[in-house]
């Protein structure tokens, strides 16, 4: 992904996906890292289809981590249910049909 100028790790931050966390049709959650900075990110997007108006709602949220979450992130093993419960109130990037935005906490689990 070519990530956009809004996020604020570095002058010019382009994230690249570096594990899934979680993945179905219309949610994905993944650890991204910074290719010119390193920082750690946790993306999460969702996505929802109202098949009556044809209208797609597609949101993403950027979270910035800490280099011991995204490590703690990265090396947990594949069966382990990774707990993102504090980026609730972490503040975060939202990115939606309203444009890119501040806000304070971010989904901690897949809506499906």
């Amino acid at each position: 992904m070519n990530s956009s100028s809004f996020l604020d790790c570095c002058r010019e931050p382009r994230l690249v996906r570096i594990r899934t966390l979680s993945e179905s049709s219309h949610d994905l959650a993944a650890l991204q890292r910074c290719t010119s900075c390193a920082a750690y990110w946790l993306y999460r997007f969702h996505e929802y289809t109202d098949w009556a108006s044809g209208v797609d709602d597609l949101t993403s949220w950027f979270t910035r981590l800490t280099d011991e979450e995204g490590t703690r992130i990265l090396g947990a093993a594949e069966h382990e249910q990774t707990d993102l419960s504090f980026v609730r109130r972490r503040t975060s990037w939202l990115n939606d049909r309203d444009g890119v935005r501040r806000v304070k906490g971010a989904p901690h689990q897949p809506w499906s």
